[in-house]
């Protein structure tokens, strides 16, 4: 099959999809990843087609004055902020995602694009939804985007959080999107995810959830169009060789500690380096830290700390002895199949619900929100999770569990299966 997946937004919301991009040309099939230009190279290295947009997220948050609100406790403002973009870039999006649809056999999307419901109307495509994280409203827990403070009054309570966020998203970004491409085909727009939901229960299109069960069960009250496949790892390529004197570090002591907010770049990277550099110092820990493309920046540090720009996940967190990180879906993934403590000190949106799995689940210790962290409080964090015996235990047997599970193989079973059942449909 020609498979069209589209995602856009940081590097945490694509490479999901170009994990399940790898896993499906191994099957024998052609696919385009369709995303912003930014990632065209290294997309591109793991021999997958793209089809770059000019819609980059990552851009847009790297400026000045995008920043200096995005770091603010605004969320108004910032909400705003981000409609204005998406009302001035999602409809010239929506004109190169359709582009790139034309020949498609099938077409999978991301919750951070658009185009797989407009390909079904329109040209009778099968299409497949993919989630790097719960997506679809359940009465057995909020919502993962209702961010802080997190609680739950009961079932109805926690549907009505899925509801409320669910419109929030969909004014902000889907909608706009499904706004724009439905004008240019001269058809009515879906009004909302529980509408989009509806049609796809009609059709049987297929929900994929990229996580492990073993980290979140499989709610009670979820239909059989949503599979929990496992999680979507992208492994290191062949290729890959490490930096001589990071092993060089690695082999040089006890396996240190990870730091590192990925392209979380919010606040003042300089002043935020310098905290961490103080929690190491108190905690006594080796540590290799991550400088992102903002997020951290690189300092005059002793010997026991390693500054790196960017090396695998999947290759570094197994050589750790815990991980400090933001809390993205894909970095938590990679986290708790490491079989180490996670530290998750979240931004915002998702990032909380699973800073919140990891502490019940007893894989990590509690720590606090990104923007009140302390050097003391990240220390004390640090140093339960290097010596609490008990927690390093249920994170290794946690471990166990996700490497034997294998998402993609998973997901590209069901994708397959779904276009075999709706081919025949159609000859019918």
């Amino acid at each position: 099959m020609n498979i069209t997946i589209t995602s856009h937004g940081t590097r945490g919301d694509v490479q999901p999809y170009l994990t399940l991009a790898v896993g499906l040309q191994q099957a024998g099939h052609r696919v385009t990843l369709v995303t912003s230009y930014n990632y065209n190279n290294w997309i591109e290295s793991y021999g997958v087609r793209t089809h770059p947009t000019q819609f980059s997220v990552q851009e847009w948050m790297k400026k000045p004055e995008i920043q200096a609100i995005l770091g603010g406790r605004n969320f108004l403002k910032q909400m705003q902020l981000f409609m204005g973009f998406m009302k001035e870039e999602g409809p010239k999006a929506m004109d190169e995602v359709w582009a790139s649809i034309q020949g498609a056999d099938f077409v999978i999307q991301s919750p951070a694009s658009g185009g797989a419901i407009e390909a079904s109307q329109t040209l009778g495509l099968p299409v497949a939804m993919a989630y790097p994280g719960p997506f679809a409203p359940t009465r057995e827990y909020p919502s993962v985007f209702i961010g802080r403070p997190r609680f739950s009054l009961g079932g109805g309570y926690n549907r009505m959080t899925h509801a409320l966020m669910h419109s929030m998203l969909w004014g902000s970004m889907s909608g706009l999107m499904a706004k724009a491409l439905s004008k240019k085909l001269n058809q009515p727009a879906m009004r909302s995810f529980a509408q989009q939901a509806e049609y796809m229960r009609q059709k049987g299109v297929p929900e994929l959830n990229g996580f492990s069960e073993h980290v979140l069960p499989r709610p009670a009250d979820w239909d059989e169009n949503q599979h929990i496949t496992g999680y979507w790892f992208l492994e290191t390529p062949s290729d890959w060789q490490p930096d001589p004197a990071l092993l060089q570090f690695l082999e040089s002591g006890p396996p240190p500690v990870y730091v590192g907010f990925g392209s979380m770049a919010v606040g003042d990277p300089e002043e935020k380096t310098r905290l961490i550099l103080k929690a190491l110092e108190m905690s006594g820990q080796r540590a290799v830290v991550l400088t992102g493309w903002g997020g951290l920046t690189r300092q005059t540090a002793p010997p026991n700390i390693f500054f790196v720009d960017d090396v695998p996940h999947g290759w570094l967190f197994s050589r750790t002895s815990a991980l400090v990180h933001h809390g993205g879906a894909g970095t938590t993934g990679e986290g708790v199949r490491a079989g180490v403590p996670n530290i998750i000190t979240p931004l915002g949106a998702d990032q909380f619900f699973w800073a919140e799995r990891m502490v019940k689940l007893g894989t990590g210790p509690k720590a606090p929100a990104f923007k009140d962290l302390t050097a003391e409080s990240l220390a004390q964090a640090i140093q339960t999770a290097v010596q609490d015996q008990a927690m390093r235990a249920r994170a290794a047997a946690l471990g166990e569990k996700i490497r034997a599970e294998d998402g993609v193989a998973r997901a590209v079973e069901i994708i397959e299966g779904y276009a075999e059942a709706h081919k025949r449909r159609e000859s019918i």
